[in-house]
């Protein structure tokens, strides 16, 4: 399977400039998170810019919708574009356009309301001892909100409606093990990101582990891909048997395959769904260039998540190029 590659957002070079024209002339710094909401804006969380960021579908404009660039955990009840933030990670955005951020440094996930541009903490913050270092979120069908917290192993739920947060999986040890027994009761090795399938399976990306586990309907964990030792083989083979090095993103694409950010590999790689082998997508060495050829010719600087549209195209946040990439088929 091969795409063609280009940058859809940043120059390459880090910084802080750009809002207000177009996207490709504006600089961002360590991109985490790349997202779309229902209309197919882009929505960028940048790390180390202490924001979110959005590009239009329609102009390629890019503006700040969150956070002034400086870092701090201020402006709850006030706009969020006024508001502070501490390296955030990722978001999520609802169907009615409100935005969950993981505020990863105030050890708080944050809220966006649609309707008024307001920002809250939904949970955490304040020195409340809810998450220790949360990373990533997923937003389920029940009206829940999944946050996998790396440093406490714990994959959480948060109720939307009723603030209610109970534990899903992790007991809080930092190892692989409890495969083929309760999620609740196995430990996880660097709870590092999150994803749904359509049919409501949980899949959780170990960083440490390196690999993936997953969480049926029954509650009961598996490994999916990653042997656990670090390396970079097994394309072409059972995921189970391959190696990854500290990956560090999944989503799932439209029939479910699942695209696992293989971030010290620089590689963007991709678990079948129905034969459960994995292939390399993108990247696969170090670098910045490739625009305009083949994705798997393409060099990548650490990427730390994608995300793909609804035409099936995959957007890639090339953290440390500073650059957002988009991958044609």
């Amino acid at each position: 399977m091969s795409g063609t590659i280009h940058t859809i957002a940043g120059t390459g070079e880090k910084g802080y400039t750009g809002d207000g024209g177009l996207a490709t002339e504006a600089q961002l710094s360590e991109p985490f998170m790349c997202e779309f909401d229902a209309k197919d804006n882009l929505f960028i969380v940048e790390a180390t810019n202490h924001c979110v960021r959005r590009i239009d579908a329609a102009t390629g404009i890019i503006t700040t919708v969150a956070g002034t660039g400086v870092p701090g955990y201020s402006g709850d009840g006030g706009p969020a574009d006024q508001a502070t933030f501490n390296e955030p990670y990722a978001l999520q955005i609802d169907r009615n356009g409100d935005i969950y951020v993981v505020d990863r440094l105030n050890a708080a996930i944050r809220k966006i309301w649609a309707e008024t541009g307001i920002v809250t903490t939904l949970a955490g913050g304040n020195g409340a001892d809810t998450f220790q270092e949360p990373n990533d979120c997923f937003l389920d069908k029940r009206g829940g909100l999944l946050v996998a917290d790396v440093q406490s192993q714990l994959i959480t739920r948060i109720d939307l409606d009723l603030g209610l947060i109970t534990r899903i999986a992790g007991n809080g040890e930092k190892a692989r093990q409890g495969d083929g027994g309760p999620a609740l009761e196995a430990s996880i090795m660097g709870a590092r990101a999150i994803c749904l399938d359509s049919r409501g399976n949980l899949y959780i990306c170990e960083r440490e582990g390196n690999g993936i586990r997953t969480v049926d309907a029954n509650g009961m964990i598996t490994t999916l891909a990653g042997t656990g030792v670090k390396g970079y083989d097994g394309d072409g083979n059972a995921a189970i048997n391959s190696t990854w090095d500290g990956p560090k993103a999944v989503r799932c694409d439209s029939d479910d395959n699942l695209i696992v950010v293989d971030t010290e590999n620089h590689a963007i790689r991709r678990v079948e769904k129905k034969t459960l082998t994995v292939s390399t997508l993108a990247g696969g060495r170090r670098g910045n260039g490739g625009d305009g050829g083949t994705a798997l010719n393409a060099g990548l600087d650490r990427p730390h998540a994608c995300s793909v549209d609804r035409f099936g195209h995959l957007y890639i946040a090339d953290s440390d190029n500073h650059r957002i990439r988009r991958v044609k088929w």
